[in-house]
């Protein structure tokens, strides 16, 4: 393997939350270099109806995140997207351009509000499978109406929806109960993708295998690690239906 994927991360320099500026996306990227990660997907925040920097701006700022990777990690690849808050207008956001897929395809990546009911995540993911969409939730492990509710989880898998958790939840410091349901999401297949949803260096940082500890290899070595790490995400980005 060459190296995994990251397919959530907010390092656009002076975009949403995300890194503040150039100088802390270079040392982003380079803890991500560190880290294994060799594709790196940028999903700054986007949200209907709000002002949000335009998509041709997004793709200027990644060209030149590019630049500046070159010189220190050359073998890091790079791709856009939006991390998309639900709502009714994104589809038509979708379809005018102004937000993003994840690196053009059919793939978008989703977030709802923690306690938003499940019949609205249903109807919302629905909604988006139909206008032609693949969404993949993002940080699923946050939102009430799926926590520890495998039957809801299934049900949207079953729908045509996927799942990706946050590295973070898998640290040392999660309380031990709510790491071991996070881990048992994984072992168990409830999980497509993996994403650092990283924000700063220093807070929310792009970490990946550090997050595991001993049980990294164990997990990389897995069918299902594998398929997480690489074919998932491999597939995601040739526009292929996993």
């Amino acid at each position: 393997m060459i190296g995994y994927y990251d397919i959530h991360t907010h390092i656009l320099p002076g975009i949403d939350d995300g890194a503040r500026d150039m100088e802390e996306t270079r040392e982003m990227i380079f803890l991500a270099y560190n880290e294994g990660i060799r594709h790196i997907i940028a999903t700054p925040h986007f949200e209907s109806g709000k002002e949000n920097v335009p998509a041709g701006e997004l793709c200027r700022l990644l060209e030149e995140v590019k630049k500046e990777a070159r010189r220190t990690v050359p073998n890091m690849a790079f791709s856009l997207g939006n991390e998309l808050l639900d709502s009714a207008g994104i589809l038509e956001d979708l379809e005018e351009g102004r937000a993003l897929t994840l690196a053009g395809t059919r793939y978008i990546l989703v977030e709802f509000y923690p306690r938003d009911s499940y019949s609205k995540i249903y109807a919302s993911l629905r909604s988006y499978l139909t206008g032609g969409y693949i969404p993949i939730v993002a940080h699923m492990e946050r939102y009430d109406a799926l926590r520890k509710k495998f039957r809801n989880i299934r049900e949207l898998t079953q729908l045509g929806a996927f799942f990706q958790m946050n590295t973070s939840s898998l640290a040392d410091g999660v309380p031990r109960r709510d790491a071991m349901y996070h881990r048992k999401l994984l072992e168990e297949g409830y999980i497509h993708f993996l994403g650092s949803d990283c924000h700063r260096k220093d807070s929310r940082a792009p970490l990946m295998k550090s997050m595991f500890g001993y049980l990294w290899e164990d997990f990389a070595d897995s069918e299902i690690g594998k398929a997480i790490l690489e074919r998932n995400p491999a597939d995601m980005l040739a526009d292929k239906y996993i």
